[in-house]
């Protein structure tokens, strides 16, 4: 029997908190394997989960050689209910996770943002919060999970319910916990070192002097529309390329290349503090007392 080649290591989250500048540091290093299309969905998307290990491994870890650490970096797995006990029955009880906490209503107006840059949100920042538990139920109803990553704002903040479906199946010990100010943000070299240590691997040399993800916008809006419209990418590129993963790599470019740097205008002090009581205060009272560590971020 061949033997497959399996991740050790996930980036499950949180998705908006740099978890792609992370991913795009650790890729380069000597001793880290990670797929080149990073976001395998494999264990909270249904019909890629249904493929099985053996095409898991083969569609994206059949480049691995004698690498120490094989990198899946998923952001969404922190947030998909079934997917810890998916992890846990597929891969064991060994697994190493790496978790970035990013101030709540920073990492929510970011999504906001990512889901208006790609035409997908039409409401206002606050109409979008206080549509969100119906757009949810409604996507969970249709069987949506698209709609319901794309417009849970709230819901993908909340960091203690979100880690609590992993504790049932793994300890505290199995998690690096990463505050995105603090360790990525104002001073990458302080995640760096935590990673290190749990990882036990020197990553101490790799360059840091970049960022992933910059808000943007699309240079032209209807080849954004071109390439989400549903189908239309798929059939003009299996006439030239073939595999799923070729595809997105192709999407994903040219997207990228359709990009300018945009700077959108900032939540007021008074409406992040209002925000924050209302949607999260109780959440971060609950991590705090999870990962005994303070958060400020009422500050």
């Amino acid at each position: 029997m061949v033997k497959m080649n399996l991740p050790n290591t996930m980036i499950i989250g949180a998705s908006k908190s740099a978890t792609t500048s992370l991913y795009d540091l650790l890729k380069n290093h000597d001793n880290i394997f990670a797929p080149s299309f990073k976001e395998p969905h494999f264990f909270n998307f249904d019909d890629n989960f249904s493929k099985g290990l053996d095409w898991y491994s083969k569609t994206y870890f059949s480049r691995v050689r004698k690498e120490h650490i094989i990198l899946d970096c998923t952001p969404t797995y922190l947030y998909s209910k079934n997917t810890p006990e998916r992890i846990f029955n597929s891969l064991g009880n060994n697994m190493k996770f790496i978790v970035v906490v990013r101030n709540p209503v920073d990492r929510a107006y970011s999504h906001f943002l990512h889901s208006k840059r790609d035409g997908l949100e039409k409401l206002k920042f606050s109409e979008a919060l206080e549509n969100e538990s119906s757009r949810l139920i409604e996507a969970q109803n249709n069987n949506d999970f698209l709609s319901e990553l794309r417009f849970s704002y709230i819901a993908q903040g909340m960091y203690f319910n979100m880690l609590s479906n992993y504790l049932e199946f793994y300890s505290m010990d199995n998690f690096l916990i990463l505050d995105f100010d603090y360790d990525i943000k104002n001073d990458f070299t302080s995640g760096l070192r935590k990673i290190s240590k749990f990882l036990n691997l020197n990553i101490s040399s790799i360059n840091t002097d970049f960022h992933s993800n910059k808000s943007s916008k699309a240079r032209f809006p209807f080849l954004k529309n071109i390439l989400k419209s549903k189908g239309f990418f798929r059939r003009m590129a299996k006439k030239i390329v073939f595999s799923t993963q070729t595809r997105q790599r192709l999407k994903n470019k040219i997207n990228r290349l359709n990009e300018k740097e945009h700077s959108f205008s900032k939540l007021s002090h008074e409406l992040k503090s209002s925000l924050m009581r209302r949607y999260f205060n109780e959440d971060i009272s609950l991590l705090e007392s999870l990962i005994n560590e303070q958060k400020n971020w009422n500050n």
